[in-house]
Protein backbone atom coordinates (compact mmCIF):
# COMPACT_ATOMS: atom_id res chain seq x y z
CA UNK A 1 0.00 0.00 0.00
CA UNK A 2 2.87 2.35 0.80
CA UNK A 3 4.53 1.62 -2.56
CA UNK A 4 1.22 2.11 -4.38
CA UNK A 5 0.72 5.47 -2.68
CA UNK A 6 4.24 6.59 -3.56
CA UNK A 7 3.71 5.51 -7.17
CA UNK A 8 0.56 7.64 -7.40
CA UNK A 9 2.41 10.66 -5.96
CA UNK A 10 5.21 10.17 -8.45
CA UNK A 11 2.78 10.10 -11.37
CA UNK A 12 1.10 13.24 -10.06
CA UNK A 13 4.44 15.05 -9.82
CA UNK A 14 5.33 14.02 -13.38
CA UNK A 15 2.00 15.31 -14.70
CA UNK A 16 2.39 18.62 -12.82
CA UNK A 17 5.95 19.00 -14.15
CA UNK A 18 4.77 18.40 -17.72
CA UNK A 19 2.02 20.98 -17.30
CA UNK A 20 4.50 23.56 -15.96
CA UNK A 21 6.88 22.78 -18.86
CA UNK A 22 4.11 23.19 -21.44
CA UNK A 23 3.04 26.50 -19.88
CA UNK A 24 6.65 27.71 -19.97
CA UNK A 25 7.10 26.72 -23.63
CA UNK A 26 3.80 28.35 -24.53
CA UNK A 27 4.80 31.60 -22.82
CA UNK A 28 8.18 31.59 -24.61
CA UNK A 29 6.56 31.06 -28.02
CA UNK A 30 3.98 33.78 -27.36
CA UNK A 31 6.53 36.31 -26.16
CA UNK A 32 9.26 35.69 -28.71
CA UNK A 33 7.46 34.49 -31.83
CA UNK A 34 4.03 36.08 -31.66
CA UNK A 35 3.83 39.09 -29.39
CA UNK A 36 7.21 40.60 -30.20
CA UNK A 37 6.58 40.44 -33.96
CA UNK A 38 4.18 43.35 -33.68
CA UNK A 39 6.21 45.39 -31.23
CA UNK A 40 9.71 45.67 -32.73
CA UNK A 41 11.45 48.81 -31.41
CA UNK A 42 13.49 50.23 -34.30
CA UNK A 43 15.81 53.21 -34.03
CA UNK A 44 14.36 56.51 -35.20
CA UNK A 45 16.94 56.95 -37.93
CA UNK A 46 15.74 58.53 -41.17
CA UNK A 47 17.09 58.26 -44.71
CA UNK A 48 16.74 61.04 -47.28
CA UNK A 49 15.54 59.72 -50.64
CA UNK A 50 16.65 61.09 -54.02
CA UNK A 51 13.40 63.07 -54.37
CA UNK A 52 14.02 64.74 -51.00
CA UNK A 53 11.49 62.78 -49.00
CA UNK A 54 12.49 60.80 -45.89
CA UNK A 55 11.82 57.20 -44.85
CA UNK A 56 12.40 55.46 -41.53
CA UNK A 57 13.16 51.94 -40.30
CA UNK A 58 10.28 49.48 -39.89
CA UNK A 59 9.86 46.01 -38.34
CA UNK A 60 10.35 43.16 -38.13
CA UNK A 61 13.98 43.55 -39.27
CA UNK A 62 14.20 47.33 -38.82
CA UNK A 63 15.12 47.89 -42.45
CA UNK A 64 14.56 51.23 -44.21
CA UNK A 65 11.28 51.55 -46.06
CA UNK A 66 11.65 51.75 -49.81
CA UNK A 67 12.06 55.22 -51.29
CA UNK A 68 9.42 56.41 -53.73
CA UNK A 69 10.22 55.24 -57.26
CA UNK A 70 11.59 58.43 -58.78
CA UNK A 71 11.44 56.93 -62.26
CA UNK A 72 7.66 56.60 -61.98
CA UNK A 73 7.09 59.99 -60.35
CA UNK A 74 9.61 62.23 -62.09
CA UNK A 75 10.67 60.37 -65.24
CA UNK A 76 14.37 60.11 -64.36
CA UNK A 77 16.41 56.91 -64.38
CA UNK A 78 19.38 58.61 -62.70
CA UNK A 79 18.72 59.87 -59.18
CA UNK A 80 22.03 61.75 -59.06
CA UNK A 81 21.13 63.83 -62.11
CA UNK A 82 17.74 64.69 -60.64
CA UNK A 83 19.27 65.71 -57.29
CA UNK A 84 21.99 67.78 -58.98
CA UNK A 85 19.45 69.66 -61.10
CA UNK A 86 17.19 70.49 -58.16
CA UNK A 87 20.20 71.66 -56.12
CA UNK A 88 21.18 73.92 -59.03
CA UNK A 89 17.66 75.35 -59.43
CA UNK A 90 17.65 76.35 -55.77
CA UNK A 91 20.62 78.64 -56.48
CA UNK A 92 18.88 80.44 -59.36
CA UNK A 93 16.66 83.36 -58.39
CA UNK A 94 14.60 82.89 -61.56
CA UNK A 95 13.20 79.69 -60.04
CA UNK A 96 13.66 80.02 -56.28
CA UNK A 97 13.61 82.99 -53.92
CA UNK A 98 12.78 83.81 -50.31
CA UNK A 99 10.39 86.40 -48.90
CA UNK A 100 10.77 85.32 -45.26
CA UNK A 101 13.86 84.62 -43.18
CA UNK A 102 12.22 81.61 -41.51
CA UNK A 103 11.08 79.94 -44.74
CA UNK A 104 12.38 76.87 -46.57
CA UNK A 105 12.85 76.48 -50.32
CA UNK A 106 12.42 73.23 -52.26
CA UNK A 107 12.37 72.38 -55.95
CA UNK A 108 11.00 69.36 -57.81
CA UNK A 109 11.30 68.48 -61.48
CA UNK A 110 9.68 66.15 -63.99
CA UNK A 111 11.37 64.92 -67.13
CA UNK A 112 9.31 66.07 -70.12
CA UNK A 113 11.09 63.64 -72.47
CA UNK A 114 11.59 60.34 -70.64
CA UNK A 115 13.37 58.81 -73.66
CA UNK A 116 16.14 61.37 -73.23
CA UNK A 117 18.52 60.88 -70.30
CA UNK A 118 21.49 62.96 -71.51
CA UNK A 119 21.82 66.75 -71.53
CA UNK A 120 20.26 68.97 -72.59
CA UNK A 121 17.25 67.80 -70.59
CA UNK A 122 13.78 69.24 -70.86
CA UNK A 123 12.03 69.46 -67.50
CA UNK A 124 9.05 70.95 -65.77
CA UNK A 125 10.19 72.87 -62.71
CA UNK A 126 8.21 73.63 -59.59
CA UNK A 127 9.93 75.53 -56.78
CA UNK A 128 8.18 76.61 -53.62
CA UNK A 129 8.86 78.64 -50.49
CA UNK A 130 7.25 77.10 -47.40
CA UNK A 131 6.75 77.50 -43.66
CA UNK A 132 4.95 75.35 -41.11
CA UNK A 133 2.53 77.26 -38.90
CA UNK A 134 0.36 75.56 -36.26
CA UNK A 135 1.45 72.19 -37.62
CA UNK A 136 0.22 73.01 -41.13
CA UNK A 137 2.32 73.59 -44.26
CA UNK A 138 1.84 77.06 -45.76
CA UNK A 139 3.04 78.16 -49.21
CA UNK A 140 4.69 81.59 -49.15
CA UNK A 141 5.61 81.81 -52.84
CA UNK A 142 6.40 79.59 -55.79
CA UNK A 143 7.17 79.26 -59.47
CA UNK A 144 6.18 76.70 -62.07
CA UNK A 145 7.15 76.22 -65.69
CA UNK A 146 9.28 74.40 -68.28
CA UNK A 147 13.05 74.75 -68.65
CA UNK A 148 15.88 73.42 -70.78
CA UNK A 149 18.79 72.34 -68.55
CA UNK A 150 22.28 72.30 -70.06
CA UNK A 151 25.39 70.59 -68.67
CA UNK A 152 28.58 69.13 -70.19
CA UNK A 153 27.92 65.38 -70.46
CA UNK A 154 30.78 64.31 -68.23
CA UNK A 155 31.02 61.12 -66.19
CA UNK A 156 32.02 62.90 -63.02
CA UNK A 157 30.67 64.62 -59.93
CA UNK A 158 28.09 67.22 -60.91
CA UNK A 159 29.40 70.76 -60.46
CA UNK A 160 26.52 73.19 -59.93
CA UNK A 161 28.58 75.99 -61.47
CA UNK A 162 28.61 74.18 -64.83
CA UNK A 163 24.83 74.07 -65.17
CA UNK A 164 22.88 76.57 -67.24
CA UNK A 165 19.26 76.91 -68.29
CA UNK A 166 16.91 78.37 -70.86
CA UNK A 167 13.34 79.24 -69.93
CA UNK A 168 10.48 80.92 -71.79
CA UNK A 169 9.48 84.48 -71.07
CA UNK A 170 6.08 85.43 -69.77
CA UNK A 171 3.07 86.97 -71.50
CA UNK A 172 3.04 87.12 -75.28
CA UNK A 173 6.60 85.74 -75.50
CA UNK A 174 5.70 82.45 -73.82
CA UNK A 175 4.33 80.56 -76.82
CA UNK A 176 7.06 81.69 -79.22
CA UNK A 177 9.82 80.88 -76.72
CA UNK A 178 8.39 77.41 -76.14
CA UNK A 179 8.66 76.69 -79.86
CA UNK A 180 12.22 78.06 -80.02
CA UNK A 181 13.63 76.26 -76.98
CA UNK A 182 11.87 72.87 -76.98
CA UNK A 183 11.45 70.11 -79.59
CA UNK A 184 7.96 69.44 -80.92
CA UNK A 185 7.23 66.33 -78.82
CA UNK A 186 8.11 68.29 -75.65
CA UNK A 187 6.02 71.29 -76.73
CA UNK A 188 2.89 69.13 -76.71
CA UNK A 189 3.59 68.00 -73.13
CA UNK A 190 4.23 71.57 -72.00
CA UNK A 191 0.98 72.94 -73.39
CA UNK A 192 -0.96 70.07 -71.74
CA UNK A 193 1.05 69.70 -68.55
CA UNK A 194 -0.81 69.13 -65.27
CA UNK A 195 1.31 70.28 -62.32
CA UNK A 196 -0.89 68.75 -59.58
CA UNK A 197 1.31 65.68 -59.15
CA UNK A 198 4.58 67.59 -58.90
CA UNK A 199 3.05 70.09 -56.45
CA UNK A 200 1.80 67.26 -54.21
CA UNK A 201 5.24 65.66 -54.31
CA UNK A 202 7.09 68.82 -53.32
CA UNK A 203 4.60 69.66 -50.56
CA UNK A 204 5.09 66.22 -48.99
CA UNK A 205 8.85 66.70 -49.21
CA UNK A 206 8.67 70.19 -47.69
CA UNK A 207 6.51 69.14 -44.72
CA UNK A 208 8.70 66.13 -43.84
CA UNK A 209 11.93 68.12 -44.10
CA UNK A 210 10.73 71.13 -42.11
CA UNK A 211 9.43 68.97 -39.26
CA UNK A 212 12.67 66.94 -39.28
CA UNK A 213 14.74 70.13 -39.12
CA UNK A 214 12.71 71.36 -36.14
CA UNK A 215 13.34 68.00 -34.43
CA UNK A 216 17.11 68.40 -34.97
CA UNK A 217 17.06 71.94 -33.55
CA UNK A 218 15.15 70.77 -30.49
CA UNK A 219 17.56 67.86 -29.94
CA UNK A 220 20.54 70.23 -30.14
CA UNK A 221 18.95 72.64 -27.67
CA UNK A 222 18.21 69.74 -25.29
CA UNK A 223 21.87 68.62 -25.40
CA UNK A 224 20.83 65.26 -26.87
CA UNK A 225 23.16 65.33 -29.90
CA UNK A 226 26.45 63.42 -30.00
CA UNK A 227 27.71 64.65 -33.40
CA UNK A 228 26.49 66.14 -36.68
CA UNK A 229 27.39 65.74 -40.33
CA UNK A 230 26.59 68.48 -42.88
CA UNK A 231 26.90 67.94 -46.64
CA UNK A 232 27.56 70.61 -49.27
CA UNK A 233 23.92 70.42 -50.43
CA UNK A 234 22.58 71.24 -46.91
CA UNK A 235 21.69 67.68 -45.88
CA UNK A 236 22.18 67.35 -42.11
CA UNK A 237 22.50 64.09 -40.17
CA UNK A 238 22.38 64.41 -36.37
CA UNK A 239 23.46 61.38 -34.35
CA UNK A 240 21.85 61.42 -30.91
CA UNK A 241 23.45 60.18 -27.71
CA UNK A 242 20.83 57.43 -27.72
CA UNK A 243 22.21 56.15 -31.02
CA UNK A 244 19.22 57.33 -33.09
CA UNK A 245 19.78 59.54 -36.13
CA UNK A 246 17.75 62.48 -37.45
CA UNK A 247 18.07 63.69 -41.03
CA UNK A 248 16.86 66.93 -42.60
CA UNK A 249 17.72 69.69 -45.05
CA UNK A 250 18.75 72.94 -43.34
CA UNK A 251 17.38 76.25 -44.71
CA UNK A 252 20.85 77.71 -45.36
CA UNK A 253 24.31 76.21 -45.42
CA UNK A 254 25.99 76.27 -41.97
CA UNK A 255 22.74 76.98 -40.10
CA UNK A 256 23.37 73.88 -38.01
CA UNK A 257 26.84 75.14 -37.07
CA UNK A 258 25.38 78.42 -35.81
CA UNK A 259 22.85 76.53 -33.69
CA UNK A 260 25.48 74.24 -32.13
CA UNK A 261 27.66 77.27 -31.35
CA UNK A 262 24.73 78.96 -29.57
CA UNK A 263 24.38 76.07 -27.07
CA UNK A 264 28.12 75.67 -26.34
CA UNK A 265 27.85 77.06 -22.80
CA UNK A 266 24.97 74.73 -21.95
CA UNK A 267 25.85 71.56 -23.84
CA UNK A 268 29.58 71.79 -24.49
CA UNK A 269 31.22 71.24 -27.89
CA UNK A 270 29.16 69.28 -30.42
CA UNK A 271 31.37 67.84 -33.13
CA UNK A 272 30.24 68.91 -36.63
CA UNK A 273 31.73 67.26 -39.70
CA UNK A 274 31.40 68.72 -43.19
CA UNK A 275 32.30 67.73 -46.74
Amino acid sequence: MIFEHQSKNKKTLIIISLIILLIGVGFFVYKNLIKDQGSVACTQEAKICPDGSAVGRVGPNCEFSECPNSEKTSGFNNDKIEKAITDYLLTEQYFSWRNRNDSFNFCAIENLDTEKQLFPLYVWVYCGEYVVENGKLETVSGSSGPAKINYPNELSFYDIKKFSYEAPGSGSQYGDDIRKIFPENVQNRIFNFNANSIIERIENTALINILSWEAIKQAINNCEVENIFQSHNRDVIATLKSGDKLTAVEPNIDDVIKITDSVFQKCGKIQVGTE
